[in-house]
């Protein structure tokens, strides 16, 4: 359980180049809990997510996992500890099948409301974040609460999670699951003092990775890509028709970062990532408004340029650096996402 976990957490840190899982999309397998108010916890493929419609990405979605076997195992382990409701507030007002097995809070029999059952799966997040600090000071937050208020069934109740979570960490290897919080926040910071960009004093909280994508210059399409925190939010990401004549790929970038910058409601980045080299990043620079950071990361040699007072300057990091491994990552969403778009428009095309 703790080597699902702590994969999980480290892939999204150091986006390893050669580990399979965050090379096809296909693959990826994740835990979902789905919106309020009947949240249920679901297990899916990552190509599946955009169909669920769902709110915050960021607190609905957890994983990458190696297989559906280990989230399967994961999610067993997250009812045995805390229980969760396979049909919450049905209408019949039937028990659940985890409700016989006493592995549920009673959500399907209205015996808690709905703002008491999200904190409920609030302790299963924070659980599958690996945040078992918070987690367990929360877990005893809540059982002196209950003392308190001599509620002391619901006290043990609490004591048997907080007793089940133990048991479930009780091996050599906990304290070094206990001092991993939500990965990516780690990898943040890193950023800024290996990049060294003269405009990038903080951890980028929104980067943006702009790619093309054409078959000897018909379709072409452009992409953007968009990664929160190191997360990637698919519902933000967005395509470009290349309307323009100039039938080259720096002046296609340039098209797009124009028209991506007319739409200030999408939100502002804190770094912009173009793929391609220095020609891309001299043309295209002077639409990017000059507070933000631009860097462009060329495929061949995986070299990263941005101007200094002025001056292109150039970065090679070793192949296996968690922040290259990042960008590269940024990079191949944005990349997957406009070589798909083209071949849609190109099959379109020939149909025609």
């Amino acid at each position: 359980m703790e080597a699902i976990i702590t994969e999980a957490n480290y892939i999204k840190t150091y986006q390893p180049r050669y580990n399979s899982i965050t090379k096809d999309g296909k693959s990826n397998i994740y835990i979902i809990f789905t919106n309020p108010p009947d949240t249920k916890i679901k297990i899916i493929h990552a190509t599946d997510i955009q169909s669920l419609g769902l709110d915050d990405y960021k607190k609905q979605i957890f994983g990458p996992y190696t297989s559906t076997k280990t989230a399967i195992n994961l999610v067993k382990m997250a009812r045995k500890i805390f229980g969760f409701c396979n049909s919450p507030f049905n209408s019949q007002n039937r028990p659940c099948f985890n409700y016989h097995l006493h592995h549920c809070p009673g959500t399907c029999i209205s015996k808690i409301s709905v703002t008491e059952y999200q904190h409920h799966l609030g302790l299963i997040k924070k659980f599958l974040s690996g945040k078992f600090i918070e987690l367990k000071r929360r877990l005893n937050t809540q059982i002196n609460n209950a003392i308190k208020k001599q509620e002391y069934e619901k006290a043990s109740i609490i004591k048997n999670n907080i007793n089940s979570l133990n048991q479930a960490l009780d091996n050599k290897n906990s304290s070094m699951l206990l001092k991993l919080s939500d990965a990516t926040e780690h990898l943040q910071p890193l950023i800024v003092k290996t990049l060294k960009h003269p405009l990038l004093q903080q951890a980028p909280v929104r980067i943006e990775c702009f790619d093309l994508a054409h078959l000897q210059g018909e379709n072409y399409v452009g992409s953007m890509s968009v990664f929160i925190n190191g997360k990637a939010l698919p519902e933000l990401y967005r395509h470009f028709n290349i309307k323009g004549e100039a039938k080259s790929d720096p002046y296609a970038m340039k098209e797009i970062i124009k028209r991506r910058f007319n739409h200030p409601e999408w939100g502002i980045p804190n770094l912009v990532i173009l793929d391609g080299g220095v020609p891309q990043l001299s043309i295209v620079s002077n639409q990017i408004p000059s507070y933000i950071a631009t860097i462009a990361l060329a495929k061949t040699r995986e070299t990263i340029y941005y101007y200094d007072n002025n001056k292109i300057t150039s970065l090679n990091l070793p192949i296996e650096d968690p922040v290259l491994n990042l960008l590269r990552n940024i990079r191949d969403e944005a990349h997957r996402f406009a070589t798909n778009f083209h071949i849609k428009k190109r099959q379109k095309s020939i149909f025609k």
